[in-house]
């Protein structure tokens, strides 16, 4: 599924949404639609939030500082993690295990890391470690089941994620990737309970956000959705399918110009994602279409007959 599971062309006959599109522009300075009184109070924003997260930089400092403390490696690793330095977050990670080898985090982050390699042997022998020595820790189970995923093994997945859900601490994003199956496997209304808890847990998760807003879209609730997705962005302006999925209610609002914006911050923002291959892709089609259209729209260039 791309990661708006949405075609370019759904039925765009919309009452108001173009109004309730426009305002969205530029995405830095959006604000969120207004929703239904009822749709408000599901949606109401809970107090707990993740922690900041650290940029390389500010990882790096802090193990120099602390050169034999576990979670700065851990800090340095997500953080390049995040930057795509993945064979850096790999030795980051193993610093971390050779500091303490009993350390379940340490494993399961690095077999994370070699998933994002590619090398899902080695991902696999990771978290099985992590799990051998932590069976009660939810990011191992986690794990376990995005793996699971990787290999097509939803029902075993579910099951990863399920475990995760039921063990302290609560972690938002079993509960995120719980829906994104139970989605894939058309379990819609158990998706949006899924995504709903991983909100309650964190409120500023952008893959729930996200998620839970392509449900809504799919189930026809565009007003939701986009403020779902605008929220994404208020969270983190660089959320690519934040911006793509916005792109996409553009499209299927016929707002051709902005949809085309959108999808060109989304390359413009890392060009080596998924979604930023999806954002080309569509670029493409709806470009070939208006094309068409001004085409089949100019007038006749055939010399007017002549008179005798």
């Amino acid at each position: 599924m791309s990661p708006t599971g949405l075609p370019i062309g759904r039925v765009a006959a919309l009452v108001g949404l173009a109004a309730l599109l426009l305002p969205a522009v530029p995405v830095r300075s959006a604000t969120p639609a207004k929703t239904p009184a009822s749709t408000q109070a599901d949606m109401k924003p809970v107090l707990r939030k993740a922690p900041p997260v650290m940029t390389v930089a500010e990882a790096e400092q802090l193990v120099q500082k602390n050169p034999k403390d576990t979670n700065a490696y851990l800090a340095l690793g997500g953080a390049y993690r995040r930057s795509r330095r993945f064979q850096q977050a790999a030795e980051a990670f193993q610093k971390m295990a050779a500091l303490d080898p009993q350390n379940s985090t340490a494993h399961y982050s690095l077999g994370a890391v070699y998933m994002d390699m590619n090398r899902p042997k080695d991902a696999e022998r990771e978290i099985r470690k992590s799990l051998a020595l932590s069976p009660k820790d939810p990011g191992a189970h986690l794990q376990l089941g995005i793996w699971y995923v990787s290999q097509g093994r939803n029902d075993d997945a579910i099951a990863e994620f399920k475990t995760a859900t039921t063990l302290q601490p609560p972690l938002a994003e079993a509960w995120n990737k719980l829906g994104r199956v139970q989605a894939e496997l058309g379990q819609t209304n158990d998706a949006v309970t899924s995504y709903k808890k991983a909100l309650d847990i964190d409120s500023t998760n952008v893959g729930a956000l996200n998620n839970l807003g392509n449900s809504y879209y799919g189930m026809g609730k565009i007003p939701e959705a986009t403020a779902l997705y605008r929220r994404a962005l208020e969270v983190d302006p660089k959320s690519q399918e934040a911006i793509y999925n916005l792109g996409v209610a553009f499209a299927d609002a016929q707002i051709y110009n902005e949809a085309l914006n959108y999808w060109r911050q989304v390359a413009a923002i890392d060009s080596t994602t998924e979604v930023a291959n999806n954002a080309r892709s569509s670029i493409e089609v709806l470009q070939q279409y208006l094309d068409q259209q001004k085409a089949s729209a100019a007038p006749s260039q055939a010399p007017a007959p002549g008179h005798n």
